[in-house]
């Protein structure tokens, strides 16, 4: 239960914290705010990997203000 609790709070966070974005790239756009090397931008920025273990998650935002935005996110979630 713990677990997922965890789970849908990186999940809030995450989707509170990025409100919207123009096609670019995460180096450019997005900062990593916290995760302690867990939340990392690779691939010239293309790519924005973040991790969630048993003490603590990830968290990134964007550079930029929005009023409105759009989130699509895939979850893989290993026991």
């Amino acid at each position: 239960m713990a677990s997922f609790c965890s789970l849908m709070l990186f999940m809030f966070l995450s989707v509170t914290t990025i409100l919207g974005t123009t096609a670019g790239n995460f180096d450019d756009d997005f900062v990593i705010t916290w995760g302690d090397g867990r939340g990392k931008i690779l691939d010239n920025g293309q790519l924005l990997t973040l991790s969630l273990d048993k003490a603590s998650g990830s968290g990134f935002q964007t550079r930029k203000e929005y009023l409105f935005g759009k989130v699509d996110m895939q979850l893989k979630l290993v026991p």
